[in-house]
């Protein structure tokens, strides 16, 4: 067996798609091995159908309802120069959720790139608002969104701590960069992973991220920064935030207790 096939990689799930080169800016996540290798992208998996029942008694269908308006895409677009020294213009889709009425936005880092001319999010009802990056933690791979809007939907986040191996999660996100509000299911497959992500764009070449949750939960290429969200109580537990592109069903959700200790100092009471 070849170095290349022992090789577990991971791709990040924002879908960067540049206009003039392609794949701007894309990160890939990959398992610490022994052995060395080259990264192989798989197909995106295909959204699973959801028809089951919560354990405190709301169906997804209904969680869906109630959580979808507080789900956003966000579009961004940026400028880098080719080997040539002429300018390509990229373009990147991720998700992101509101936590307060007044338009605090969070998602993952690697979705707001620090280049971006622009940052568009857009809601459920397809209204549109300029957004501004007001903190980032690239080490987490989280970030602070915000648009110039009041009376929004929110979302409730609860206790990562609390979650185990087996417990029932939906996905919802931007799946594709095309399918707004795409909705997954599953379960947490484990909790307390590790894994490494390469990036072109970073000084460093690679982050690592740890403690994460895994999820056999359909992840795809623009679902980065959407919420994982657990049915034994209807609370955001996770950010989506990489899949893998060899293996099936093997994605990664950043615990939610990470981000609240991010966001404290911006947003009160969160």
């Amino acid at each position: 067996m070849s170095k290349s096939i022992k090789q577990l990689s991971f791709v990040i799930v924002a879908l960067i798609c540049g206009l003039a080169s392609g794949i701007g800016g894309a990160y890939w996540y990959q398992s610490e091995h022994p052995y060395g290798g080259t990264v192989i992208e798989s197909q995106p998996a295909q959204p699973k159908i959801v028809e089951a029942t919560s354990k405190s008694g709301l169906t997804i269908p209904a969680l869906v309802k109630q959580y979808s308006p507080a789900i956003v895409a966000i579009t961004t677009q940026s400028t880098s120069y080719s080997f040539f020294g002429g300018p390509l213009t990229q373009e990147g889709e991720g998700t992101g959720m509101i936590l307060t009425s007044n338009g605090y936005i969070l998602t993952n880092n690697h979705v707001v790139p620090q280049n971006s001319q622009s940052l568009t999010v857009t809601l459920t009802n397809q209204q549109t608002y300029k957004g501004t990056v007001v903190a980032a933690d690239p080490t987490n791979d989280l970030a602070l969104v915000k648009i110039n809007a009041n009376g929004l939907s929110t979302v409730k986040l609860g206790n990562s701590n609390s979650i185990v191996a087996g417990d029932k999660v939906i996905a919802i996100g931007n799946a594709l960069g095309q399918f707004q509000n795409t909705v997954t299911n599953g379960i947490i497959s484990a909790t307390n992973r590790s894994i490494t992500a390469s990036d072109s764009s970073s000084p460093s070449g690679s982050e690592s991220l740890s403690g994460l949750f895994q999820t056999d939960a359909a992840i795809n290429p623009g679902n980065s920064g959407g919420p994982l969200i657990t049915t034994n109580n209807g609370l955001v537990i996770g950010i989506n935030t990489a899949t893998s592109s060899q293996g099936q069903n093997l994605g990664f959700s950043i615990p939610i207790n990470i981000a609240k200790t991010f966001l404290t100092p911006y947003i009160s009471n969160i």
